[in-house]
């Protein structure tokens, strides 16, 4: 199989997580507060008011990604949580207790703020790691919406907003500054522009990104959004991928079949299902996860921007418009099937996919497969279990 090009704003992208880890180890130092936040929150709200926002989902993922999640797990486990919790969680949970940090130590937080429209398991953590930092705790929380929005889920989503905004002014000492709003608003909305408009290019044939290019790509949109650092990375990133269209860069090589994947890859075998992928020809282009963070905000209307943004996110949505969802995104890219990751660590994410694939199935035609693993934890991995519940889903892919 031809050797894939790697992208030159790879190099870019590390550099600007390091930056922001160093700035979160120094922001204390600085005066600046440190705000543990989770990944799908209204992040600008904390940009805006002069905090450092910390995503200890994001230092789980980087633990899956390094292969120690299952040494921090263990030490979570130890202190009497559950193998079944959230990877993530336990990661976090196990390295404020590890006497090593294999990782780095994980950032101490000054205040913590969960929006529960991703799980329950979340705010639980937060609440955990509340009381065992001594650190105030603020829950956004939200009702499930279902195929339309109605208007007391908005009044009570949009009541709490302005009910942080308060909370934060008693925090700092200061009051919330709109104008700040705005512009932070403003440069989330461009970065998030420009995410979209990269993950789109996979609808091309032979495509220049898909998503394990995504699942690389995606930590300054989680981290960073509402800055000019983002902004500007994905200005970068999306004259690479233009270029690399122009000059007929593929993706993968000889791409035959398009397929969409649910949901959160597998951190610490990334590279593996990435290359096995290819070898079957099969590029994965498109999944619910990664775009995530392709919001589109009304400068006009923040708030109710902001609350029609953050509620509306697909884990907080009905069964019914969550397999339509699915069914839009495979019809857009122009998929030959489907693959869904029921992840032990994330129950939601989990939930009714054997349904889920009966039901796209018959109302596609396209052939899809559950497959069972967990996405930071390598004790819950069998490759030959995953290579024997995979490779009937390919051969359906190439009788089509």
């Amino acid at each position: 199989m031809t050797k894939r090009k790697t992208f030159k704003t790879a190099a870019y992208m590390k550099e600007l997580m390091a930056k922001y880890y160093q700035e979160g180890k120094e922001a204390r130092e600085k005066g600046i507060p440190v705000v543990w936040i989770t990944a799908v929150a209204p992040v600008e709200i904390i940009y805006a008011a002069g905090l450092f926002p910390y995503y200890p989902e994001n230092f789980g993922a980087l633990a899956a990604a390094r292969k120690v999640a299952d040494k921090l797990s263990m030490a979570a486990e130890a202190r009497g949580y559950a193998q079944d919790l959230c990877g993530y969680a336990r990661c976090g949970i196990g390295d404020a207790y590890a006497e090593e940090h294999p990782v780095g130590e994980i950032v101490k937080p000054d205040l913590l703020f969960c929006c529960n429209t991703q799980c329950g398991s979340l705010s639980k953590w937060f609440e955990v790691a509340s009381r065992f930092y001594n650190a105030p705790y603020f829950l956004l929380d939200s009702p499930q919406i279902g195929p339309e929005f109605d208007k007391l889920s908005k009044q009570y989503f949009l009541a709490q907003l302005k009910e942080l905004i308060s909370f934060l002014e008693e925090f700092t000492g200061k009051p919330f500054d709109y104008d700040r709003l705005k512009e932070v608003l403003r440069l989330s909305k461009e970065a998030c522009r420009l995410w979209n408009e990269i993950l789109d290019t996979a609808m091309l044939k032979p495509a220049p990104f898909g998503f394990f290019d995504a699942s690389f790509h995606m930590a300054p949109i989680v981290t960073w959004r509402g800055t000019e650092e983002a902004v500007n990375y994905y200005r970068a990133l999306k004259e690479e991928v233009d270029e690399r269209i122009k000059e007929g860069i593929t993706a993968i090589p000889e791409e035959r079949y398009k397929v969409y994947f649910d949901h959160i890859p597998l951190w610490p075998k990334l590279r593996w299902f990435s290359d096995f992928f290819a070898e079957h020809h099969a590029l994965v282009a498109v999944s619910q996860y990664t775009h995530s963070w392709a919001y589109s905000f009304d400068l006009d209307r923040p708030l109710e921007s902001l609350a029609e943004n953050y509620m509306g996110e697909f884990v907080n949505r009905c069964f019914d418009y969550r397999v339509q969802l699915k069914i839009n995104f495979m019809k857009k890219y122009n998929c030959d099937g489907f693959v869904l990751f029921s992840n032990r660590s994330c129950k939601p994410n989990a939930f009714g996919l054997y349904d889920k694939r009966n039901i796209i199935s018959k109302l596609t035609g396209l052939p899809g497969v559950v497959f069972e693993a967990d996405m930071s934890d390598l004790r819950f991995f069998s490759e030959s279990q995953v290579r024997a519940e995979l490779e009937p889903f390919f051969e359906q892919l190439k009788s089509r």
